[in-house]
């Protein structure tokens, strides 16, 4: 095999586990760690910690393992959906993902049996769910959103039950991050509603229609401006409240709009949109150590400086 197949075939299996996730993962969970779940700890023993790290890899390892297994499934209806990224997933065979999902996964849960046993039987339960999604469930509408959701967000269940640091401010974080997980995944279905259609796929928008698929969003969006007023009032988030600012503003607009979209192409922008809400709120996180006031302080010194 050349040095150019061997490239395709690397690219190729960084599509399947969708790599760029995982770095958006990583650093979500790093982030957390640092200034959610552990503020008061020092930056550099946390990150040196290698209990912390060995979660965080089982957690990437899982995950990459289960975008291999739901690839695995729904190869012919992404075709539909994504002709281009699927010709070139095609270059790793079946067989080689299905290896691969094996050797992840075993890895994974010998890190989880090196750091403790509560962790093996977490990632375990969390190996049988994913693979359980990506067999059976992701082919009933409804329960599936909500079932992918819990997915997503127990990689960070994993970190609160090692920093067994609950709080209502962390309560708060976590309920605005599923629902916006939730949203995103449900207007995902407005946009691939052609090919949940011809491979037999219950979707909400196939199976309850339309109206109601835009009633349940508008209902979740009306939900997370709540919370974001809440973390907005509550001032304990730093910085960080300029994000839930925007996306309160931006959630409103939508809600203005959502029932003037019509055609698959508004509804991708619309879930490319929520992606990248979510991407903003992972960095954002960094936000919560700075002052709103000392922001405001470097803004008036520039101002004065150009005056």
């Amino acid at each position: 095999m050349n040095t150019q197949k061997i490239i395709l075939k690397i690219i190729a299996l960084f599509s399947v586990i969708r790599g760029y996730n995982l770095i958006v993962l990583i650093l979500a969970q790093y982030l957390a760690a640092l200034f959610i779940f552990a503020p008061n700890v020092g930056h550099r023993q946390l990150l040196t910690n290698p209990r912390l790290d060995g979660i965080i890899l089982c957690s990437i390892l899982c995950v990459a393992a289960g975008y291999i297994i739901n690839n695995f499934y729904d190869l012919e209806k992404d075709e539909l959906k994504r002709p281009l990224q699927v010709y070139l997933q095609k270059q790793v065979s079946q067989g080689f993902k299905l290896t691969v999902y094996i050797i992840l996964n075993a890895v994974a849960l010998i890190i989880a049996a090196l750091i403790s046993w509560k962790v093996f039987l977490f990632f375990l339960v969390y190996q049988f769910l994913v693979w359980y999604y990506s067999h059976k469930i992701n082919r009933f509408a409804l329960i599936k959103n909500f079932y992918l959701v819990i997915i997503r967000v127990m990689p960070f269940f994993a970190l609160l039950v090692y920093f067994d640091n609950f709080s209502f401010q962390l309560a708060l974080h976590a309920t605005f991050l599923t629902i916006l997980f939730l949203i995103t995944d449900i207007v995902k279905d407005l946009s691939s509603q052609k090919a949940d259609l011809i491979y037999n796929y219950d979707s909400i928008p196939i199976k309850y229609g339309i109206d109601f698929t835009k009633v349940l969003v508008t209902s979740l969006l009306l939900i997370d401006i709540i919370i974001g007023f809440i973390i907005i009032s509550k001032d304990d988030v730093g910085a960080m409240k300029y994000f839930f600012v925007v996306a309160n503003i931006s959630f409103i607009i939508i809600l203005l709009l959502i029932w003037r979209l019509k055609t698959t192409q508004e509804y991708k922008i619309l879930h490319y949109f929520f992606k990248g809400m979510i991407v903003a709120g992972v960095f954002s996180i960094v936000l919560i150590e700075i002052n709103p006031l000392t922001l405001q302080t470097i803004a008036q010194n520039f101002n004065t400086r150009i005056n």
